[in-house]
């Protein structure tokens, strides 16, 4: 595997997209849903996307359903999409789901960290990167420091650092640290609007929630960052600003799936301990999005 070449192939919009289940009850996946949704995405010139990850609800995933959507996401994205599933914190389950992942042909896979000590994480990374041959995309949702960022940046087969926290001093101070070695992937915080700032000190990509039913914009705030045009970038932000206000007050994964189902696409009921959004934030929600031009 060319590492060098997968490293270029991260920088963008990362996609992660929601695990749709059907309607009638949560207890089942909506794979013709899924399907759907990823062929909407993949014409929208999306060409990275992230399955059953944090906004696909990984945690409430059966082994059998994270393979499903793992395989149906695959074969949906088609040829030049870059697929990188998630897989979870606990060492054996991740160990078995990463090569289910590298025996459908993946290259790469967004590996969730274990509860614990740094001891125990950089255990964990190691044994995963010792046991597989894909590549590891790491994924801090803890707060590490940037010293022990760097220091797991060093396991061989970690192409990537994906930063959960959006504390930018800190964001800052690891790109110094790690330097080429890996990719920095953030999350860029649409209300705040200083996507221009991380971009500035080292962040080559960013995942994206939004982009499940308005791709346009978060695709666009890219190639407006990659030509430097700050300006447009934060005119894209402020413009999505109300949505990401209102998804961090009412729920990421509820309002996303809702906005869905407006749309035309497959959103369907969230799991537990997610919750549906009121009539009354629904009401809200499509004034939203009717502002964004987004028909419902």
């Amino acid at each position: 595997m060319d590492l060098t070449a997968l490293k270029e192939r991260l920088h963008g919009a990362l996609a992660f997209p929601i695990t749709p289940f059907k309607a009638e009850t949560w207890m089942e996946l909506d794979e013709e849903g899924l399907r759907t949704n990823i062929r909407f995405l993949a014409k929208s010139g999306v060409q990275k996307v992230v399955p059953c990850a944090g906004t696909g609800e990984l945690p409430s995933l059966t082994e059998d359903e994270h393979r499903r959507a793992v395989r149906t996401v695959t074969e949906a994205a088609g040829p030049g999409v870059l697929v990188a599933p998630g897989i979870p914190g606990s060492t054996k389950p991740a160990v078995e789901a990463a090569r289910f992942i590298e025996a459908i042909g993946l290259e790469t896979v967004l590996a969730f960290p274990p509860s614990g000590p740094e001891g125990g994480v950089q255990l964990h990374y190691e044994t995963l990167a010792h046991n597989l041959h894909v590549a590891l995309i790491l994924y801090n949702t803890q707060g590490w420091t940037p010293r022990f960022t760097a220091q797991l940046a060093t396991i061989p087969g970690v192409v990537a650092v994906k930063d959960e926290m959006s504390e930018l001093r800190t964001f800052a101070r690891t790109a110094r640290l790690v330097g080429d070695r890996v990719v920095l992937i953030g999350g860029v915080d649409h209300a705040a609007a200083v996507a221009p700032q991380y971009f500035a000190v080292g962040m080559k990509a960013f995942t994206c929630g939004l982009i499940n039913f308005a791709p346009k914009y978060e695709l666009e705030i890219y190639k407006a960052a990659v030509r430097r045009d700050y300006e447009r970038v934060i005119e894209l932000q402020e413009t999505l600003a109300p949505l990401a206000e209102f998804r961090s007050r009412v729920g990421g994964v509820s309002v996303v799936k809702a906005a869905m189902d407006m749309v035309g696409l497959a959103g369907g009921p969230p799991r537990p301990p997610q919750v549906q959004l009121t009539e009354e934030q629904q009401r809200e929600l499509k004034a939203l999005l009717g502002d964004l031009g987004l028909q419902v």
